[in-house]
């Protein structure tokens, strides 16, 4: 089994690899049989695979890090050269569709392959392919320029990863300071942040209309796969937030400021839950590593296998360092068979979070590494959250490895995080509906609404005159709206699902196990709505579902030790 370190990375003979594939989209077109048809599916995926993997491993040694000047020049290689290859997906999804042999398909593969296939050809037109060689050169120039932040603080240059526990501190002061450092680092870039943005919506603008739509949101919606909901749907489920959720975390705030004494809460205040502390890892990297090893041995027969398999091929690269991408994310190298996890662990309780949430990510990714048809697991990001968050959940019972003394403390604030997540996660898809619905608008009016937007869904939040938050520019530091437009709210459909887990787990551990395996093997085979349901789940969609989750998780947090919540 290739570690990855060993795994080999060589730039792709782009024009060889387009030839090949063009000849698979004949092969397709010219079937005489179903059989002939899946024969040239096939060959054209394995083909997209061998693509994807040189793709994902450019991608994950430039983000390591984006200093080396190697792997950047390959990115920017892959950024050029990567959006022809759209087209492939688009024609192949017309050729089946428009084939005499598409029940061929359906039957062996069933019907939700061509639901997905009438969604792929709407992304694509040979004329938008330098608009997507754009997109992604912008996107790198984001991705770049918040991984260069270089913040003198105590004594040590810092990036923005290193920052966060000094925001976290039992020192008010420090927080203070600390914010004040980090985010006077981005104001410091907001012109340059904004003009990406900028770049970008106008770009996207034209690729929706050149597509034939009036604005962008309709290819945001099928670039995301999306075949059961709309933005009609997202508009009613952000208002079940509104009205359910944001009352229950006003409550949960003014609660947080009871317990820290603090009468006057700053936004530097919320990032400390408690008066003696966050719930810290009582160990680094190595140490974190064992003990998840541990649980996941515990867990179950596939994952104790699975996260076996992580350690043994060294498919993590866990710590935050110099140059080092911002954020967390899994991918995945198809001729390998193989999932990686990607993190800025930080001495923080987000480092655990990586070893569930990223973990549920690879879980998935590793139950479904023989697939034979790289298109059936094509699932959407709510449906790949569900995986990552309901993670999160299940290994709550091994938490104490991690936490020892604090670990009551991290069950409340994991849950209450989850909860309070919810309005911020709707926030973000509103500002992204608004700018794309108003794609002429300033970047002083884009902050100005999304600071509507903000006192909506967080009006606890009061930002002690800093100009750079008053006024509406604290999104751009959240990196999915530059690179991933409109994804943000699948992680709170995921999240209302991962709820639901939390609550079945306690009450019937291998029910709920069973029902997530299956999820997790089902994903792509089945559009959300339909596997949500058939797993046993309320579908996030249908009014007075969150009202109907929350009190389970109120009496949760009612019966834990308040004497270790403090």
């Amino acid at each position: 089994m290739t570690k990855f370190q060993d795994m080999t990375y060589q730039r792709p003979d782009f024009d060889g690899m387009y030839a090949r594939m063009k000849d698979s989209l004949k092969d397709m077109e010219n079937a005489k049989s179903g059989d002939e048809l899946i024969a040239a599916m096939h060959k054209l995926d394995q083909l997209g695979r061998n693509l994807s993997t040189m793709r994902e491993l450019c991608h994950v040694r430039y983000t390591i890090n984006t200093k080396d000047p190697f792997y950047t020049e390959e990115n920017d290689v892959m950024d050029r050269e990567l959006p022809r290859f759209s087209e492939f997906s688009a024609e192949a999804a017309r050729i089946v569709l428009e084939s005499p042999h598409r029940k061929a398909v359906s039957d062996k593969y069933g019907e939700h392959l061509l639901e997905k296939y009438e969604v792929q050809r709407k992304v694509f037109k040979p004329e938008i392919v330098e608009d997507l060689q754009e997109e992604n050169r912008l996107r790198s120039e984001y991705q770049k320029l918040m991984a260069s932040a270089e913040i003198e603080f105590e004594g040590e240059t810092r990036n923005l990863s290193g920052m966060i526990p000094f925001m976290e501190s039992r020192d008010r002061g420090m927080r203070k300071r600390a914010s004040l450092a980090s985010w006077g680092w981005i104001a410091d870039q907001q012109d340059k942040l904004d003009d990406i943005y900028s770049q970008l919506v106008k770009l996207r603008d034209n690729i929706g209309k050149k597509l034939g739509y009036d604005n962008f949101i309709p290819v945001a919606y099928a670039r995301m796969g999306r075949t059961d909901w709309n933005q009609q749907d997202a508009k009613a489920y952000r208002a079940q937030i509104v009205e359910s959720v944001v009352p229950l975390v006003q409550k949960m705030y003014t609660e947080q400021a009871q317990r820290l004494g603090i009468a006057d809460m700053k936004y530097y205040d919320y990032s400390l839950m408690f008066l003696e502390g966050n719930p810290t890892p009582k160990g680094e990297e190595a140490y974190l590593v064992e003990q998840a090893k541990v649980m996941y041995d515990e867990l179950s027969p596939e994952t104790g296998e699975f996260f076996g398999t992580m350690i043994d091929r060294n498919l993590m690269d866990l710590t935050t360092k110099p140059g080092k991408a911002n954020g967390g994310y899994m991918t995945f190298f198809a001729d390998y068979k193989a999932p990686f996890i990607f993190s800025n662990f930080n001495g923080t309780s987000g480092d655990v979070d990586v070893l569930t949430h990223e973990a549920g990510h690879a879980f998935n990714g590793y139950l479904q590494r023989d697939t034979e048809l790289s298109d059936l697991t094509d699932f959407t990001s709510e449906v790949a959250e569900i995986h990552s968050m309901s993670m999160e959940f299940f290994t709550h019972p091994w938490m104490k490895r991690f936490f020892k003394e604090d670990t009551t403390k991290y069950y409340y604030s994991h849950v209450v995080d989850a909860l309070k997540f919810l309005p911020y996660g709707a926030s973000v898809d509103e500002l992204q509906e608004w700018v794309y619905e108003h794609p002429d608008a300033t970047p002083a009016e884009r902050h100005a609404q999304y600071r509507l937007i903000e006192k909506k869904y967080l009006p606890h939040l009061d930002y002690d005159g800093v100009p750079y938050l008053e006024k509406g520019a604290r999104w751009q530091k959240q990196l999915h709206i530059y690179l991933y437009p409109f994804y943000y709210l699948d992680y709170t459909l995921a999240q209302v699902c991962a709820l639901q887990y939390f609550t079945w787990d306690m009450k019937d551990h291998e029910a709920a196990w069973r029902s997530y395996l299956d999820v997790c093997r089902r994903a792509g085979m089945v559009p959300f709505k339909k596997l949500a349901v058939e797993a046993g789940l309320k579908n996030p969609f249908e009014p007075g579902t969150i009202a109907a989750i929350t009190p389970a998780l109120e009496q949760y947090l009612d019966g834990l030790d308040k004497s270790k919540i403090k």
